[in-house]
Order: C-alpha cells, then sequence, then structure tokens
C-alpha cells in the first residue's frame, strides 16, 4: 500500500513540476500583427511597369545567349494600369532582322510573365513543356494589350506590332533559357 501511495505522490508532484514548467505563451501578441493585404488583388489589377523593367533587365544580364544586337541601354518597358496596355520597345544594331528581334521579344515577353505573376498571383506563369520551353506566355496578357516595337540605329522598323489583350502575339513562346 506504500508502495502505491508512494507512486501516485510521484504522478502528483511530477504532473505539477510539468504544468509549472511549462512556458505560458502569451497570445495577444499576435492581435496585432499584419495580415496580408488582399484588397488589391480582389480589385482592378495594378502592375509595377518599373519592377517589371527591372527584373527583365535583371535576366537579361543573366542571360548565357547574349542579345548583342540589342543596344545597350535601348530597351524599356512601361505600361498604363488604366488602359492596360504594356508596352516594349528596343532599339537594335543596323542589319538586325525580325526572326533576332522575335527571338529576344520571346524571351522578354515570358520573363514579363513571370514578374506579373509574381505581382499578382491572379496571373499564371508561363507553362514549360518538358524540355523546359515555353509554351504559352502565361496569363497577363489575357488582360493587359501588348505593344510591340523594335527598330534599328537609322530608324528601319523591325517589328510594330499591337495585340489586344486574349489575341494570339505574334511572336513565339518557345524561347529556351540556356542553362
Amino acid at each position: 500500500m506504500k508502495k502505491h501511495i508512494l507512486t501516485i505522490a510521484i504522478l502528483i508532484i511530477m504532473t505539477t513540476c510539468l504544468f509549472a514548467c511549462k512556458k505560458r505563451i502569451d497570445y495577444s501578441q499576435f492581435n496585432n500583427v499584419e495580415k496580408p493585404n488582399t484588397e488589391k488583388l480582389s480589385g482592378d489589377y495594378y502592375l509595377d511597369f518599373i519592377e517589371m523593367h527591372n527584373f527583365v533587365v535583371t535576366q537579361l544580364q543573366s542571360e548565357s545567349t547574349p542579345f548583342f544586337y540589342v543596344l545597350n541601354g535601348q530597351f524599356d518597358i512601361s505600361g498604363d494600369n488604366k488602359q492596360k496596355v504594356i508596352e516594349v520597345k528596343c532599339k537594335c544594331m543596323d542589319g538586325t532582322i525580325e526572326n533576332d528581334v522575335d527571338l529576344f521579344f520571346s524571351m522578354v515577353l515570358n520573363y514579363m510573365a513571370i514578374n506579373a505573376a509574381e505581382q499578382d498571383s491572379r496571373f499564371n506563369e508561363p507553362k514549360t513543356d518538358e524540355d523546359g520551353a515555353y509554351i504559352d506566355f502565361g496569363t497577363v496578357f489575357n488582360t493587359y494589350d501588348l505593344k510591340l516595337y523594335a527598330d534599328t540605329q537609322t530608324g528601319t522598323v523591325i517589328k510594330n506590332a499591337y495585340v489586344n489583350h486574349g489575341k494570339k502575339i505574334p511572336v513565339e513562346s518557345r524561347y529556351i533559357k540556356e542553362s
């Protein structure tokens, strides 16, 4: 009987110590945590075109495929959120052909779509196939119209296209990023 009482007493002491040592959490500190702002994502679309431009430039600089025919500093992404238009412009070396500009625009449009999806989760990033080739430009151009413009140093227009949102873009999305 003494062993039984002693066992119960030890269990009571251990339980008391366990509860006494347990750290108390002050849940009131979590009441002031800022909740994520989802209001912007439920209203009008808004893209930061400066952020998009900078993101694409950073990606261009990391490319192993040189786009030497696009003149340094002669590339710009801008846009208008009210009109829902994104404009991509570049100036190229004389002699640049449309196929080269289309390759450049393909890469740029894919990176723009990736950045748009990062800025607003309602947009999807471009999809890729099993080989890593992009198969579409994501969904940003289902909402935003697109202006593509490329000319040469002497002013020869290589590409001048306006694409209404949701329409086929006159550039192939199949740019493959080299590793």
